[in-house]
């Protein structure tokens, strides 16, 4: 079976399903072993106690987190296995968040790069997303209330790639792995609450002790009008706040589709 992506024919497609540290660790054939070797990595430097996201290093260890890969641009598979996830994601009360890894570039590619891969994914789930955009969450990026929308989910995503050279709590690797985390995990973990409060004022305060940086000035709180979601979902690679337009193409693209 043939996949057409980006406009290039591609002989392999991705895996159907998403996958779990075990099937990682124990699989000795199907899974690539590009994969493998990043996933180690990720494993080795997320489950680190010092890691400075005490809610990541507790969910790598305890196998909370979900897995998918991609190879040779290929994102067919892409929006059923969000779906996959987001469905796993509702029927628990367990904080899973899904880990998207892309097959490592040799050699390396500069920053712009790897942001522009990140929101060409975005872009492709969105005109791919069988469900409406969510009614209370803005479909325009310059509003402090837009988020990522896919199956009816506000959804944060994050990025992490080679291409950070000073954010380096930010380079897990080789790969650019793409983080989806769905809103409602947050409920009880925002600057709403004392434990909220003081996960991000630990989290703050180790990233800024890793990196010998400030905190970045797009990082903020949701819905705060004074930032922008999008802005937090790759950060420059320095102490400057991003400029410009979001890349998200909003409903453009699905009516090109139709």
């Amino acid at each position: 079976m043939l996949s057409i992506i980006k406009g290039d024919v591609y002989r392999v497609l991705p895996p159907s399903t998403i996958l779990t540290k075990t099937i990682i660790e124990e699989d000795n054939q199907s899974i690539p072993e590009w994969f493998k070797k990043e996933y180690a990595h990720w494993k080795e430097v997320v489950s680190d106690r010092e890691f400075p996201c005490p809610f990541g290093t507790v969910a790598e260890i305890n196998g909370h987190l979900r897995y998918f890969y991609v190879e040779n641009d290929n994102f067919h598979s892409l929006p059923h296995v969000l779906r996959e996830f987001l469905d796993l994601s509702r029927r628990t009360r367990t904080r899973h968040a899904f880990v998207i890894f892309i097959k490592p570039e040799i050699p390396e590619k500069p920053f712009a790069y790897y942001e522009s891969y990140f929101w060409d994914i975005i872009n492709y789930l969105h005109v791919n997303d069988e469900m409406e955009w969510c009614e209370d969450i803005s479909i325009h990026p310059d509003d402090a209330n837009w988020e990522f929308c896919f199956d009816g989910e506000p959804i944060f995503v994050s990025a992490n790639m080679p291409g950070y050279k000073h954010r380096i709590t930010r380079n897990i690797g080789n790969s650019l792995i793409l983080i989806f985390q769905p809103r409602r995990i947050f409920n009880d973990i925002s600057y709403k609450t004392n434990r909220g409060k003081n996960a991000i004022n630990l989290i703050r305060s180790r990233v800024e002790s890793i990196e010998k940086l400030p905190f970045h000035p797009d990082l903020g709180e949701y819905g705060n009008e004074g930032y922008r979601e999008w802005k937090q979902y790759i950060i420059t690679d320095g102490i400057e706040p991003r400029s410009g337009q979001c890349p998200f193409r909003s409903n453009e693209i699905r009516n090109e589709k139709k």
